[in-house]
């Protein structure tokens, strides 16, 4: 389409876009401000009437006993302590209350000490109570606060000190004829307006809300409750028909508690907005829309025109300063798009190939360099995965005779990540691959062939590369998930890495071997006298540094000069390696164990005290001693250990020569009878000569 069609219609879509817009804006913004009037008018009855309730009430109580409790006879009665002359004080001050209030002196320990009239209240002691732990205040029009008592009838209560520590308190009630009072000021054209008392979420007093009289005690309604919001405020409902605006106010004891709470459900007119309210709303949206008319008018020529041709313009001066990697997405007018999409085919070309030329050169440089093989093809699985624009990348080695561990390495693949136990047992391409490595393309990858690992692995599509060296399989390449088809290059970048892999591996397989042979005892599997000097001196010297223990066993198994005679070197072997296995299988794992030479062995125990060394070396006795190495004639060959040892650096002061310490004991074991564990006190032998 053109630009000035498009230009016509997105013209058109925005001019009436906004006049709906702009309907709807006005619309729902009358609704939203005569609905929060409502909700902010039900709320401020709610608060009025919680003010008119307190005043008739807990401040008129708090006034009247500060007026009672600043008379001179009041204070004259109670120091006196009689009786009868309280009795006839209270009685006097009574006569000027409120029909309905309680007059109460109380003493110091709470105790009545007269109250008129003398109508029972029930639960009066804990009222007098919350009376002493408030803070009385005789300000104006201030103080007070609400309790129940026995019979749940909620009071307003107001308390006043005594000379002597005593107490002037009154109790009004908060019956119907308060709640009406409160209810007739706050509406006194109808009965819109109706004022509910709640207590434990029963109403305390009757009330009538939508016509229907609830009597007291009953539960509040359920349209109320639920209209509520939990954390304050204001509320609607409908009941009967009729919408109302529903708030609440708590009273509170002394202490803060809230021990009732005062409805109000206010009935409020239908929700509609009048032709006045919506005047103003429309009149702005108007202008707004003549005002975006003519802001689109400018944009849509700054977006479909001079915009596009500036950022094409930077695209062509980018190439010029080889930034090949920024696209070009220009999306204006036709015919500029159009010159932009082919701008951006031959960036995309001119890119791929200096990134496979870059990418070839970086692989190259990380599979020759110094790095720990697994760190170096995890690196080049990402670099391959980047330059093939794919999703997942894989590296699988199958274990070899000179590889016995496998590798299986990924990028992209969502954690946890298959084992090659996993892929081994599956059925998918990826197993198939594991089992017979070939080359492979798939651009879609069928219901046959992905299975469980596959769709973990979220692979849906895979290009295959067999990693093969002299007729021998050690693995497979495999990236998958790219966006386009494969190409020719693809195909060519897999191979060439490939055999760079296959030489990397090879390499560190040799160099594994050569460090392996270099470190280890061939027959026996264990690290060899060479390498046990070396880390025992580390040992040894972090032993000192971070004054901790170090243990040392020195093992010889007893009379195997008589295996030999009897059954060959061969035999003899068989029984050296099945020791050293026993060996490794009782010690710990971050124990060292090491052939010392002919039938003689070390156990390196680091940050292990002689206690604890003494429990491993005689586990070690135990399970030769009953050890039976079976040989090829069918015979059973059983024998013992002896195994002495020494700890460091108890009672040393230097790190000594350990092996020759823990000969020294071993030959105390041998000579107190062998199959015995002997560790050689270094306090005790501080000052005798070490033997060579």
């Amino acid at each position: 389409m053109s630009f000035t069609s498009q230009f016509a219609l997105v013209l058109l879509g925005v001019g009436i876009a906004t006049a709906v817009v702009a309907g709807a804006v006005a619309w729902f913004e009358t609704q939203r401000a005569d609905t929060q009037q409502q909700l902010d008018s039900g709320a401020g009855a709610a608060r009025l009437t919680e003010s008119l309730v307190r005043m008739e009430t807990a401040t008129h109580s708090q006034q009247f006993a500060c007026e009672v409790a600043a008379l001179p006879a009041t204070a004259k009665a109670i120091t006196a302590g009689s009786a009868p002359l309280i009795a006839a004080e209270v009685k006097a001050d009574a006569a000027t209350a409120f029909g309905g209030q309680t007059l109460v002196f109380a003493g110091v320990q709470g105790q009545v000490l007269g109250q008129a009239p003398t109508t029972t209240v029930p639960g009066l002691a804990g009222v007098l109570a919350q009376a002493r732990s408030g803070s009385p205040n005789c300000a104006a029009g201030t103080g007070g606060f609400f309790a129940t008592s026995g019979s749940r009838q909620l009071l307003g209560v107001g308390a006043a000190p005594v000379s002597g520590g005593a107490e002037v308190v009154v109790l009004t009630p908060v019956d119907a004829t308060v709640l009406r009072f409160a209810q007739q000021l706050v509406n006194s054209a109808d009965s819109s307006s109706s004022n509910l008392l709640v207590i434990s979420g029963r109403l305390a007093q009757p009330g009538r809300v939508a016509g229907i009289r609830y009597p007291a005690g009953s539960r509040l309604p359920g349209a109320l409750r639920e209209a509520l919001p939990a954390g304050g405020g204001p509320g609607k409902a409908t009941i009967g028909g009729i919408e109302y605006a529903v708030a609440e106010q708590p009273l509170r004891t002394a202490g803060g508690a809230t021990v009732a709470t005062l409805i109000v459900a206010e009935a409020t007119g239908a929700i509609g907005p009048t032709v006045g309210q919506l005047a103003l709303p429309l009149a702005e949206a108007v202008a707004g829309v003549l005002l975006v008319g003519m802001v689109i008018v400018f944009l849509l020529v700054e977006h479909f025109l001079n915009g596009p041709l500036r950022r094409l313009d930077i695209a062509v001066q980018r190439l010029g300063i080889d930034a090949y990697a920024a696209p070009v997405d220009i999306d204006g007018a036709e015919e500029i798009t159009r010159l932009a999409a082919n701008f951006d085919i031959m960036r995309k070309h001119l890119r791929r190939q200096l990134l496979l030329a870059t990418g070839r050169t970086v692989i190259a440089s990380t599979l020759t360099g110094n790095a720990p093989v697994e760190q170096a093809l995890s690196q080049v699985l990402g670099s391959l995965a980047n330059l093939l624009d794919a999703d997942i990348a894989l590296l699988l080695i199958r274990p070899q005779s000179q590889t016995p561990r496998s590798f299986l390495l990924s990028t992209g693949v969502p954690e946890p990540a298959p084992t090659w136990a996993d892929l081994e047992g599956s059925q998918g391409i990826v197993a198939t691959l594991v089992r017979e490595p070939r080359f492979l393309v798939r651009s879609h990858l069928s219901s046959l062939e992905r299975s469980s690992i596959e769709v973990q692995m979220g692979l849906r599509d895979c290009l295959a590369e067999p990693l093969r060296r002299e007729e021998r399989d050690l693995g497979v390449l495999i990236v998958g998930n790219k966006h386009q088809p494969y190409l020719e290059e693809d195909y060519t970048l897999c191979s060439a890495v490939a055999d760079q892999i296959v030489v990397a591996v090879e390499k560190s397989t040799r160099l594994a071997a050569s460090q392996r042979e270099a470190t280890t005892d061939a027959m026996t599997g264990l690290y060899n006298y060479r390498f046990l000097v070396g880390y025992l001196d580390q040992q040894v010297n972090v032993a000192e540094r971070v004054s901790s223990p170090l243990s040392v066993l020195m093992l010889d198994l007893d009379h195997f000069k008589a295996v030999n005679d009897s059954y060959g070197h061969p035999g003899g072997d068989r029984v050296l390696r099945h020791f050293a296995s026993l060996m490794l299988d009782t010690i710990r794992k971050s124990d060292l164990a090491a052939r010392y030479g002919g039938e003689e062995f070390v156990v390196v125990m680091a940050n292990t005290s002689r206690s604890d060394a003494e429990v491993v070396a005689d586990k070690i006795r135990s399970a030769v001693e009953a050890m039976a190495v079976k040989l090829d004639d069918g015979s059973e060959v059983r024998l013992t250990v002896s195994i002495g040892g020494v700890t460091f650096p108890e009672g040393s002061r230097g790190a000594r020569n350990l092996l020759d310490l823990a000969d020294r004991a071993l030959y105390a074991a041998k000579r107190n009878g062998r199959n015995c564990v002997e560790f050689l006190d270094l306090a005790a032998t501080a000052g005798e000569p070490v033997s060579g």
